[in-house]
């Protein structure tokens, strides 16, 4: 009897294998044919996801199609018809053109869809750097909502102002590795190289708890381009011709002043190696006399697969350049474009980083990453403000999904290391050291519903002589440590309505800069302060964001309430110290700032023609806390122009900022026009305004500034010609005081294919 159980039993498994249908292959992307880790792909018997090589296994049986989804990609389905047995289909698929799609690894160190975010996040595609003859990114930036590039420091939605010196609240990545210069702690623009871009990622908000110190207000992540299947060779030039101002007494140049720009990218693979090699050379003549850049950038990423689970990567990049600027002008009539005294800075800057990198995926998609980074800066300038430093940035981090997808962790441990030698702090050593752990959660409590949490504990050295600049510290050593937090929801109210809402802390402490350097700027003694103390606070903001699909349009809308708290904001403040005039970073108390931005973003069609659009919003209210007439914030800031009064705004704001930018597409041409509109700096630094006509020029030019831009491109096969026209009005104004901007200038840009 057992024996005929055994053969029944038997004969059932085997007519059961006979009929069942096995599919496998590889998922891949279709442009760079590289494997997708953690797709998607279903039949009517369920459903699997790719591995670490993009394989995947599915049970096909009675199922007449398969659908493949992956976050940013355009899902797929496709129609089967096979026997039983087991059969192989290897599948490419398609980068989403639907902007809600749209995948970032900013926000949570892993992808998701930018729709899914409980924060706000914009991402910048780089046919858009192309368009623009995009030279240095900071000027891209300046077309996204909520964002303003201010003496090439970034600035969202308020949390900062024009502050000379001070840190930035902004952290800028490249390829998720910060590269803030470690000293002085602002943006350095020109390591991006802009040639090698695969997308910008602009996170706005608190985002302390996943990045550290400087990401209080937001972060930038410039992730570049990597190896295509097919070898491919892209270069351009271009030429910027700048034209004379719209007032003439202000034109000091015979030779009118341009720029000329070179770059090339080649990627390959060569087996199992994958390779990313550019360049970048540029010339450029002033619109400030006496002004110019003379530099050169190379870069080379490398990424070689051992075998499906472990990368080995190494990215590097060298720029060295000849610079002279200044940093304010003569006056605010005929000198405009010409140098006050003692700011003419002429240097010779030398930069490079490498950063070795590691990946190892397990069997169960567990994802262990070691992110490093060397980065040395020399800058020598004539004004004995000179500097050289270098950093060192090491991570480790933890990726792993829990409870059937449905829980994704990222945690990790952060090391890095600054050294500096400047005249700016008397040829003195000084050095930082950072250290600190973090881990997030993001939960799926249903198909609609996902929550974030996260942690990050950090502490801080900084390490000087014991007695320095007439004050004595302790041993020479000042520490500290702090735990931050951040929470988040996102909820899917219906197909293509999102709700968020989050609240994050920020946490930034002082720079070197901020703290020790004493120098002098035409005239003015530049204040160091010891006691400076770190910044912190939190961020909160709840959002809507609304897809739309209808009529041709294709994109969403986007509204958001903001409201941030720091204490011990950081501000570059007038002081008077030993009778001498000059300003000192400081701590200027608490400050509350409110506002809410409304964007429009996507794709649509215009009588037949396809039309990209970039449009948004912003109206912020910044306030000081404590505000009371004869304090140091009070003393220290001017009256709006045509009032008597000071109010309670932090300096150097504008309350309202608007920007649009379209690009209408017909078969070989295309045409561009952008707006850029901010309202006036209501408050700034009292003593700075009676300085070099500064409170003149505002007064007689109140209102803000508007810029506006247009441009055109014709493409044919593998080459395109783009003409651009900037500030085409020739409007004069100024970003930040003392500084007037570029008048009307034209730019040719030639693109090949090779």
């Amino acid at each position: 009897m057992k024996r005929i159980s055994l053969l029944f039993f038997l004969v059932f498994m085997v007519n059961n294998l006979i009929g069942q249908t096995i599919l496998e292959g590889i998922i891949k992307d279709t442009s760079t044919d590289e494997p997708l880790v953690g797709a998607t792909v279903q039949s009517v018997n369920g459903g699997t996801t790719t591995d670490i090589s993009g394989y995947y296994k599915l049970d096909v049986t009675n199922s007449s199609e398969i659908k493949i989804s992956y976050i940013g990609y355009t899902t797929t389905v496709l129609p089967i018809n096979l026997e039983p047995g087991n059969h192989t289909l290897d599948i490419n698929i398609s980068p989403t053109s639907t902007v809600l799609d749209v995948a970032t690894v900013t926000g949570s160190k892993y992808e998701r869809s930018v729709a899914r975010a409980p924060v706000s996040i914009n991402v910048v595609k780089p046919q858009l750097i192309a368009n623009t003859n995009t030279v240095k990114i900071n000027t891209l930036l300046d077309k996204l909502p909520g964002v303003q590039i201010v003496d090439n420091q970034a600035i969202i939605r308020g949390g900062s102002g024009w502050s000379y010196g001070a840190g930035s609240r902004v952290l800028l990545l490249i390829d998720d590795i910060p590269a803030l210069q470690g000293d002085a702690g602002r943006p350095l623009w020109g390591d991006i190289p802009v040639e090698n871009i695969s997308q910008i990622e602009v996170v706005k908000g608190a985002s302390s708890t996943l990045y550290g110190s400087s990401a209080m207000n937001g972060i930038i992540n410039i992730r570049t381009g990597y190896a295509t299947s097919e070898p491919t060779t892209k270069a351009f030039a271009g030429y910027t011709h700048f034209m004379d101002p719209e007032d003439p007494d202000k034109k000091w140049w015979d030779s009118a002043p341009s720029r000329y720009t070179v770059g090339m990218v080649h990627k390959r693979k060569i087996g199992n190696l994958d390779l990313v090699a550019n360049g970048f050379y540029e010339n450029y003549d002033s619109y400030y006399q006496g002004g110019y850049e003379r530099k050169y950038r190379l870069s080379a990423n490398l990424k070689y697969r051992l075998n499906d689970r472990v990368v080995f990567g190494m990215n590097s990049l060298y720029n060295r350049g000849e610079a002279a600027d200044n940093f304010i002008w003569l006056n605010g009539g005929a000198g405009a474009y010409l140098p006050a005294d003692n700011t003419f800075s002429e240097r010779i800057t030398t930069r490079y980083y490498f950063d070795p990198q590691v990946s190892i995926t397990t069997k169960n998609n567990d994802r262990h990453k070691i992110l490093g980074r060397y980065y040395y800066v020399d800058n020598d300038n004539n004004l004995n403000q000179a500097n050289s430093s270098y950093n060192t940035y090491l991570e480790y981090q933890f990726l792993k999904s829990l409870f059937d997808d449905k829980t994704s962790l990222a945690t990790g441990v952060v090391h890095q290391y600054i050294n500096s030698d400047s005249e700016l702090w008397s040829n003195t050593q000084l050095s930082s050291t950072n250290v600190g752990a973090f881990i997030q959660l993001d939960h799926k409590l249903s198909d609609d519903i996902t929550i974030t949490g996260g942690l990050r504990y950090e502490h801080n050295t900084q390490k000087s002589p014991e007695f320095f600049l007439g004050d004595t510290i302790p041993n020479g050593k000042v520490s500290e440590s702090k735990l931050i937090s951040r929470v988040g929801i996102n909820y899917r109210l219906a197909e293509g309505t999102f709700v968020r809402a989050s609240w994050g802390e920020g946490y930034r402490y002082p720079t070197m800069a901020e703290k020790f350097i004493s120098t002098a700027v035409s005239g003015f003694q530049v204040f160091p302060n010891i006691e400076l103390q770190s910044e912190s606070g939190w961020s909160s903001e709840i959002g809507i964001r609304q897809g739309v699909k209808l009529l041709g349009w294709l994109g969403y809308i986007d509204a958001t309430l903001f409201w941030s708290q720091y204490d011990n904001m950081t501000e570059f403040t007038a002081q008077n110290i030993d009778n001498m005039l000059g300003f000192q970073s400081v701590n200027v108390g608490s400050t509350d700032i409110k506002g809410y931005e409304i964007s429009l973003i996507g794709q649509s069609e215009i009588l037949g023609v396809p039309v990209n659009i970039i449009c948004g919003y912003t109206r912020v209210n910044p306030k000081y806390q404590e505000f009371e007439e004869g304090s140091l914030v009070y003393n220290s800031i001017t009256a709006p122009i045509g009032q008597t009064e000071k109010i309670n705004f932090l300096k150097y704001r504008s309350r309202h900022n608007f920007k649009i930018d379209l690009e209408a597409f017909k078969e070989s041409f295309s045409l561009g026009l952008a707006l850029l509109y901010a309202s006036e700096v209501l408050t700034m630094d009292a003593l700075l305004s009676n300085y070099s006509q500064i409170q003149l020029y505002r007064e007689a030019k109140p209102g803000g500034y508007l810029k506006f831009d247009i441009r055109t491109s014709y493409t044919h096969g593998p080459v395109k010609l783009s003409l651009l026209m900037e500030n085409v009005l020739n409007k004069e104004y100024t970003v930040r005081p003392g500084l007037l901007e570029a008048p009307r200038n034209i730019s040719l840009r030639f693109d090949v294919d090779i």
